[in-house]
C-alpha cells in the first residue's frame, strides 16, 4: 500500500462492527460451514439457510431480502449487466478482459500472440481441455514449443488455476501458488487424486508416511479452493443490484456500512425452546440441546463473514481511495495476491469474499471484482492494456456491423494488434 493509499481513513458507520483481527487460516479452514457461505450473495444465502434450518425447529428466518425488492420493486430499474445506473463509465471486468489485461504485461512475442489466442479456447470454468499439439494444430502455429510455453504462461495468471487442464491440475495450480496451504496438499492432489476423491484416506496411509490428521486438514483445505477459476467473475443480473456494502463520504472520511437489511436474519425461538426443555421426555431433551449450539454456531459464522467482507472491502477501498474519494476515473491495478497479502488471508479465502459481492457508492452498484485489474498497468512493450483496449474500440466503432469477430481479429492482426474472437465480441457489447 502506497502513502497516498493511506490518506483517508475508513469509518465503519455501525458502532457494533470491529474488523475481525487475528484471523488465521486454520480458524477459517476447518470451519466448513464458513466456507459454505462465504462466497454467496443475498439470495444464494438466503436458499443456504433454508436448508440449513429445515431440522431446526427453534430457528426462524426473515426473508430481508425478499422484503427489501418488494418495497422497491417501482425505484430499481432494470439492470445492465453492471449496476443500478443506466450509463456507467466502464464496463464490468470478465475473466477474458482480465486475462488479456494480464497477457499484454508481457513483452511483445510470438508466445504472448499465442497466449491472446488461446483465451478463445477456455471452457467455461476457466480450464484449456486440450494438450499443446492439438492447439498448436488448430492455431496453425509455427512450433508446438510455442504454444507449450503460452499455455504455461497462462497457467501462471490469475485467477490461480485458469487455463488448467482439469479440475485435478487446477486444484494443483491453486495449492501450489498458495502460501497457506498445508504442506502435503500438493503432494496428494499429485500422487492421491483419485483416493482422496474417493475418501480412501487408509489407502493413502498404507502407501505413504502421511498422518490421517494431515490428510484431513488438506481435505478441509481444497474446500477453500475454486472447481471452476472462471467463476470469479460470474454474476446474476438482476440480483447484483443489491449492494453488500455501501461506501460515502463523509466530513472527509469514507464510511463504510454493512448492509444487513438485505441479508436473511434468523433468530432463535428461545420461549418454544425452553417450553421443550420442561418437557419430561428424555429423547425429547436430546434431540433439542443441540439444536441451540448449531444457531449459535450459524450466527457466529455469518457474523464472521461479515466481518470478513468488511477486511476485504477495507483494504480494496484503501488501495483504490483516490477512485472513491478523489473522483480518480481509472483504478489502481490490484491484484488477488495483493489483497491476500495486507489481509494476511489466503488467495482462495480471497477469492470467496470477493465473488458475488458488490459496492455502492454515489449511486452505483459495483462488483468488487471490477477492482481486480492490472489494465493501466504499463507492460513491457510500453502500452498499458487499457491504451491497447482503446485501439480496438477505435477500431469497432468504424467497423462496419457485418464484419464478423474473425474479419475484426484478421484486420487488427494486420496492425500488428493480437486480440481474440472472445475478446472482441466482449468489447463489441460494450459499444
Amino acid at each position: 500500500m502506497t502513502n497516498s493509499d493511506q490518506e483517508h481513513n475508513i469509518v465503519l458507520e455501525d458502532k457494533d462492527v470491529k474488523i475481525f483481527e487475528g484471523l488465521s487460516q486454520l480458524d477459517i479452514a476447518v470451519n466448513e460451514q464458513l466456507l459454505d457461505i462465504l462466497d454467496l450473495n443475498a439470495e444464494q444465502l438466503t436458499y443456504y439457510l433454508e436448508d440449513a434450518i429445515l431440522d431446526n425447529p427453534f430457528i426462524d428466518l426473515d426473508y430481508a431480502l425478499e422484503s427489501f425488492l418488494g418495497k422497491n420493486a417501482q425505484s430499481i430499474p432494470e439492470p445492465n449487466i453492471r449496476g443500478v445506473e443506466s450509463q456507467l463509465p466502464t464496463s464490468p471486468q470478465s475473466l477474458s478482459v482480465f486475462l488479456f489485461e494480464q497477457i499484454m504485461m508481457f513483452r511483445q512475442t510470438e508466445i504472448r500472440d499465442v497466449m491472446v489466442r488461446l483465451v478463445d479456447y477456455l471452457d467455461d470454468n476457466g480450464y484449456l481441455p486440450y494438450t499443446y499439439q492439438e492447439l498448436a494444430k488448430e492455431i496453425e502455429a509455427s512450433s508446438e514449443m510455442v504454444v507449450l510455453d503460452a499455455m504455461t504462461l497462462i497457467k501462471s495468471l490469475e485467477p490461480a488455476g485458469v487455463g488448467a487442464y482439469d479440475l485435478q491440475e487446477s486444484l494443483m495450480l491453486q495449492t501450489e501458488r498458495d502460501l497457506h496451504a498445508p504442506d502435503v496438499a500438493y503432494y496428494l492432489l499429485e500422487e492421491f487424486y483419485n483416493e482422496i476423491t474417493e475418501k480412501d484416506y487408509v489407502e493413502i496411509q498404507q502407501k505413504s508416511d502421511i498422518t490421517l490428521d494431515e490428510i484431513k486438514q488438506s481435505v478441509n483445505y481444497y474446500h477453500t479452493l475454486r472447481p471452476a477459476p472462471a467463476t470469479l467473475f460470474d454474476r446474476q443480473a438482476k440480483i447484483n443490484l443489491i449492494p453488500d456494502v455501501t461506501l460515502q463520504v463523509k466530513n472527509d472520511q469514507l464510511a463504510l456500512r454493512y448492509n444487513r437489511q438485505y441479508y436473511p436474519k434468523i433468530t432463535f425461538n428461545q420461549t418454544y425452546y425452553e417450553e421443550m426443555q420442561r418437557e419430561p421426555d428424555v429423547t425429547l431433551k436430546a434431540y433439542i440441546e443441540p439444536k441451540k449450539t448449531a444457531y449459535l454456531d450459524l450466527t457466529n459464522n455469518l457474523r464472521k463473514r461479515e466481518h470478513l467482507i468488511l477486511e476485504v472491502v477495507k483494504e480494496i477501498i484503501l488501495h483504490q481511495s483516490d477512485f472513491f474519494f478523489k473522483g480518480e476515473t481509472e483504478k489502481k491495478p490490484l491484484m488477488i495476491k495483493d489483497l491476500a497479502t495486507s489481509t494476511r488471508l489466503s488467495e482462495p479465502i480471497i477469492k470467496l469474499i470477493v465473488t458475488n459481492k458488490n459496492i455502492q457508492f454515489n449511486q452505483t452498484v459495483m462488483p468488487l471484482t471490477d477492482f481486480i485489474n492490472v489494465a493501466t498497468h504499463e507492460g513491457r512493450g510500453g502500452l498499458t492494456a487499457k491504451k491497447i483496449k482503446e485501439i480496438i474500440l477505435d477500431f469497432l466503432k468504424d467497423a462496419p456491423a457485418t464484419m464478423t469477430d474473425h474479419e475484426v481479429v484478421d484486420e487488427l492482426a494486420k496492425q500488428k494488434v493480437i486480440i481474440s474472437e472472445r475478446l472482441i465480441n466482449n468489447y463489441r457489447k460494450q459499444l
